[in-house]
């Protein structure tokens, strides 16, 4: 790599707990939690961008839609939304736009969810 190529090392999440928080992204996504985590920094395992939680003291979460300090969100794309929105339930998200379960006439392309340390995550069916 040359000194002037820049790349995304990881997508970090600060949380008050790590490894809860990378287990839920685990379970969502398939992937395991790395073994080299720590009880201050937790990484999933796998190929791509890394993502990884870190330990933050004085822990905040986010306030959505309009609150601070909410500065990004991750989209999880899939195909339809009543396994994935089941999943996330089961693994402690709690909906925030639309509240309800989807329903097969749904047709907008994202739903909002919280996830166990409050920060929103979009299932997404657009590409």
């Amino acid at each position: 790599m040359s000194g002037t190529e820049v790349r995304i090392g990881a997508y970090v999440l600060d949380c008050p707990d790590p490894l809860a928080l990378a287990r839920f992204y685990g379970s969502m996504l398939g992937l395991p939690v790395a073994d080299d985590s720590t009880d201050r920094w937790v990484e999933l395992a796998g190929d791509g961008p890394t993502l990884a939680f870190q330990r933050v003291a004085d822990y905040e979460p986010p306030r959505w839609p309009d609150g601070l300090p909410q500065q990004a969100h991750l989209d999880l794309a899939v195909d339809s939304y009543e396994a994935p929105h089941a999943l996330a339930i089961s693994l402690g998200a709690t909906p925030l736009d639309p509240v309800e379960p989807p329903a097969p006439s749904f047709s907008r392309g994202f739903r909002v969810y919280a996830d166990p340390a409050g920060h929103p995550f979009c299932l997404c069916t657009c590409d």
